[in-house]
């Protein structure tokens, strides 16, 4: 059972959960494949998420390589990251050692995104600020194919994992076929834009008609992942300031969510363009990355703060499959297995000697000699009204 995405349903995304954990920007977002987990990195550590219980999982520390993305990979039981301090290269961190497992040496300069190829578990793409992109594969202990001389790569997976695409600047979009890697690319797309605006984000669309392409001023737009046609803008934000704001798509592809000021998300109907809400969080900034979740009905938003949102409870809703009369919708998550798991605090052993009798036998003998007490005339200080160091976690639903 889940709810079917409409105008009316995606006006009634509220604010479910707040994370507030440093004074940070999150730089990277990620879902894992089934959409169970959430994979979040600053330049100090990756947190790994419950979506369904919208709980922390773990952290690793990484300040000593500032990291500058980051993604899941084989099995989402390792993460790859990128380094922006000593030698640029990839990491991949498995998630239940807290070890580094490999090394993907290559870039000059650090790396800004990394693409996991969908329905493999060894293939991945790296972009690096040396306008580098390299095609790496676990098996082998090289890259497997090397793209040079592009202007501010951005490179983006189809959701059958058969092409990819690649930016240079603004001028071009290059589709290459990975099972033909050492030809050229299967299509080329030119283009011709006025202004300075820059390409900051490029992402194939859920069902892969369409590609969507975020600039660095107030508007974002999509062409056809056929032809290369323009199809639609999608307008109406303010980015003053130039910020790389990150949209996405839903995941039936109807609609286009964007990152705006102030902590707005705004959201367009994808075939159109005509805007459809414009969704006010807790984000005190720019949203700058924005993630909807392929699995579950809930999507991310990020500045310093982590914020899920989820539709409300209250709303009235189109379901794909249809409760039955008296069944009350709800989301099951007692069922998810994950392989990192929360430690669990330990008992200590019982003693295999009573203790007490012990010391009864050994006093009674004349072994041990009790000391006399002191009597104190001072008050002992009562423990147990101290107040509980904890706080409960930020939550707060949010008017559109």
């Amino acid at each position: 059972m889940s709810i079917k995405l409409t105008d009316n349903a995606m006006r009634q995304f509220r604010v479910a959960k707040v994370f507030q954990e440093v004074d940070e920007l999150t730089v990277s977002l990620d879902f894992s494949r089934d959409g169970r987990r959430l994979l979040t990195c600053n330049p100090s550590k990756i947190t790994i998420y419950d979506c369904g219980r919208q709980a922390a999982l773990c952290q690793v520390n990484l300040q000593h390589y500032w990291p500058k993305v980051a993604c899941f990979a084989q099995q989402d039981t390792r993460v790859l990251h990128s380094a922006s301090k000593y030698d640029c290269a990839i990491r991949c961190l498995d998630l239940e050692t807290r070890h580094c497992v490999r090394l993907f040496s290559g870039h000059s300069r650090f790396a800004h995104l990394l693409l996991s190829q969908p329905g493999s578990q060894d293939v991945f793409i790296s972009a690096g600020r040396d306008d580098q992109v390299y095609v790496w594969d676990f098996r082998s202990t090289t890259y497997t194919h090397h793209l040079k001389d592009l202007q501010r790569p951005l490179c983006a997976f189809d959701p059958a994992g058969l092409v990819f695409a690649t930016s240079t600047g603004t001028e071009r979009i290059e589709i290459y076929d990975v099972r033909m890697l050492g030809v050229e690319p299967c299509q080329k797309f030119d283009y011709q834009f006025s202004g300075d605006a820059k390409w900051t984000q490029l992402q194939f669309a859920p069902d892969g008609k369409s590609l969507l392409l975020s600039t660095d001023q107030s508007w974002c737009f999509s062409v056809n992942a056929f032809d290369g046609k323009y199809l639609q803008s999608y307008t109406g934000y303010a980015n003053d300031k130039r910020e790389l704001l990150e949209a996405t798509y839903s995941p039936d592809s109807q609609f286009v969510l964007s990152g705006a000021d102030a902590g707005r998300i705004h959201i367009w109907r994808a075939d159109s363009g005509n805007p459809v809400a414009v969704l006010k969080g807790n984000n005190v900034g720019a949203v700058r990355c924005l993630r909807f979740n392929p699995q579950l009905t809930m999507f991310v938003s990020s500045d310093q703060l982590i914020v899920f949102w989820m539709p409300s409870a209250q709303g009235n809703y189109e379901w794909v499959d249809p409760p039955q009369p008296g069944e009350t919708p709800i989301w099951k998550t007692e069922d998810y297995s994950y392989s990192v798991k929360v430690p669990q605090p330990k008992s200590m052993p019982k003693p295999m000697v009573d203790v007490k009798q012990f010391r009864k036998a050994l006093c009674s003998s004349g072994w041990i000699k009790k000391p006399k007490r002191l009597r104190s005339e001072e008050t002992l200080a009562a423990l147990t009204n101290l107040q509980d160091s904890e706080s409960s976690m930020e939550e707060g639903e949010i008017s559109d």
